[in-house]
Parts: structure tokens; C-alpha cells; sequence
């Protein structure tokens, strides 16, 4: 897969040290969709098919769509253009939400990627590879989700199944759509490979405030208790308590305001029919899947020194490959 994903690139300088997978064959590549999102779909000798999504370009609207990092919930729908309208639900939990820029390019290929699943399923395929490297990664979390959504409601075939190799991908969405991706993925069927010099899969930054946790939890009583108390402890401990929750709830708005309002307005440039949606008042990110982790350790900074101005060299697929092949 680590092979498959280095031919997503446009230059032979980024994959020169990319060997060609020797498994699979490239036999489509889509057209540039949503915010500079493409895939490809590649075949195998032994009938399986591979999905393999683009990760971030140097362009600025592939950039804008890492950036747009306001979370939405895990169901609803997103207007894209006059003519589509992606509905979609990602986890049953209704408090579990999902990156925003990652839907939109979710969102963008979808439609092209489930009617080349329905091709090849008519051909007899039923074994499917999810892959991607970065933004592609964290775009292969959501189609994992949105493909089980269209097996539950019959518009995919049951039979066909669907395995997730994330590469270096950052946090999809918060903690309970990572409890539902892991509970639908479970026994080995969804993966994010991670360089442990690598600080993508450390992104978005999160901010858990007090409304994140589940509902049931003593927080939520803290200021009535709070209020029982004698003076002056009561103001002591009033003092100590906004002194941790306020803050929080500032750096949320402070994340919604600019990672999801203005950032929206600058994704309607580029799809003018967008409609920004109604943003998840959270920004609690966490990694989700089963890791498969790749230890950075001395011999590996001997050739790939810990600092220098490449600040993307630990994130690079030739890192990522050199540590695979250390694997016993």
C-alpha cells in the first residue's frame, strides 16, 4: 500500500525511492474533484481492488481543506454544489463529530468512488483496500464510514468487504467517532501506520472541555455543588473551577470562529455552491483505528536527523518504508 500510495504523486522526484507495486495495477484515476481530491482504483491478479486517495498537494486549496478544521456531526447532509446534496451518517452516536475539510473531500469523490465499487462488484470483486497517506489517510477513515453506512442501509452489498490502511493520518474526529469506527473496524479491519517522528497523526490540535465527556459525569453538578459550600470556600473553589473551564471553551470558540467560519467563507471561493454547515460545538480530536506503530529510534535519526528545516521529512512515505521493512 505504501507503494500504491506513491504513485498518487504528480512528480517522479517525490517516488523516485518509491519501488512500483508489483501487486497492483492502476487501472483508473479520477479527475480533480472538491478541494483538489483525487484517487485511484488499482487491481490485483487475485481479484482485489484497491481505493487509493490523494493526500495533501502543495496547493493552497488543498492546503484550505487541512485547515478547515471545525467539526461537524457525524450525520447530516452537506451541499456541495446545486446538484449535490451528500447525505451521510458516520456513527450511530449522536455526539460523535467529524472534521469538516476531510468530509467536504470525502464528500467530493464519493459518488465516483460507489459507482466504481458497483463496477467492480458486477466483475465478481469483493474484497476492497481502503489506503490513504495523510489527507488521504484521514479521508480513508470517513469513506471506511460512509461505505459500512451503505451496507447497513442495502445500497452496497454486504458480501463485499472493505480493509483500511491509514498511512500517517491525523485524527479523524473526536472521541465517539473513534468509539464507533473502532467498534465497526474491529478483529483487524481498519489500520493508521504511524512514524513516531511523524507530527501529522498528532493533528488537529484538541480541546477537550467540559461538554466532551459524556453526559452522566460529576463535572456537569460541580457548580451547584460549588455553590453549597461555606464562604470562603466556596469562592476559592468557583475561582479554581472557572480557572480550568473558561479557558477551554475560549480556545473552542476561538477554533470554531477561525477554522470553521472564516475558513468556510475562503472554501466558498472555490465550490461558490457550498453551503458551510452547522458546526459541532467540540474540537475534542482523537486518533482513531487499530496503530500499527513504527518506532523512530537511534539508527533511524542517524538517517533521518530529529530537526532540520524539512519540518514534513519524518512524514514523507520514505521513512514510513524504511521503518516498515525494520519490522520483524
Amino acid at each position: 500500500m505504501i507503494y500504491l500510495s506513491g504513485r498518487q504523486a504528480d512528480t517522479v522526484a517525490y517516488y523516485k525511492n518509491i519501488p512500483s507495486p508489483q501487486r497492483f495495477r492502476i487501472v483508473y484515476r479520477s479527475p480533480l474533484m472538491g478541494l483538489d481530491n483525487r484517487w485511484d482504483l488499482a487491481l490485483s491478479k487475485d481479484s482485489v481492488a484497491a481505493i487509493s486517495i490523494r493526500g495533501t498537494t502543495r496547493t493552497n486549496t488543498s492546503w484550505l481543506e487541512n485547515f478547515y478544521a471545525a467539526m461537524v456531526p457525524a450525520t447530516g447532509s452537506i451541499t456541495l454544489s446545486k446538484d449535490f446534496t451528500f447525505k451521510y451518517q458516520l456513527a450511530q452516536n449522536p455526539q460523535a463529530a467529524v472534521h469538516v475539510g476531510w468530509l467536504v473531500g470525502m464528500a467530493a469523490i464519493s459518488r465516483d468512488v460507489v459507482t466504481k465499487i458497483d463496477s467492480c462488484a458486477r466483475l465478481g470483486i469483493r474484497n476492497f483496500i481502503i489506503v490513504g497517506h495523510s489527507q488521504g489517510g484521514a479521508i480513508a477513515y470517513l469513506l471506511t464510514s460512509y461505505v459500512h453506512q451503505l451496507q447497513q442501509q442495502g445500497l452496497i452489498a454486504k458480501r463485499l468487504r472493505f480493509k483500511t490502511y491509514c498511512i500517517a493520518a491525523p485524527k479523524p474526529g473526536n472521541l465517539y467517532y473513534a468509539y464507533d469506527f473502532e467498534a465497526a473496524t474491529a478483529s483487524g479491519w481498519a489500520f493508521n501506520i504511524v512514524n513516531t517522528a511523524d507530527w501529522v497523526p498528532e493533528t488537529p490540535v484538541s480541546i477537550q472541555t467540559l461538554q466532551d465527556f459524556n453526559p452522566n459525569n460529576p463535572f456537569q453538578q460541580a457548580p451547584a455543588l460549588i455553590k453549597k459550600q461555606k464562604f470562603p470556600k466556596n469562592l476559592v473553589l468557583r475561582y479554581g473551577f472557572n480557572r480550568l473551564n473558561k479557558p477551554t471553551q475560549k480556545a473552542r470558540r476561538t477554533n470554531q470562529k477561525y477554522l470553521g467560519n472564516l475558513a468556510g467563507k475562503f472554501v466558498k471561493k472555490q465550490l461558490p455552491d457550498f453551503v458551510p454547515p452547522t458546526y459541532f460545538p467540540s474540537a475534542n480530536y482523537m486518533r482513531a483505528g487499530t496503530f500499527i506503530i513504527l518506532q523512530a529510534d537511534a539508527e533511524y535519526y542517524k538517517v533521518y536527523p530529529p530537526k532540520g528545516e524539512n519540518v514534513f521529512l519524518h512524514h514523507l512515505l520514505s521513512p514510513y518504508l524504511y521503518l516498515t521493512r525494520k519490522q520483524p
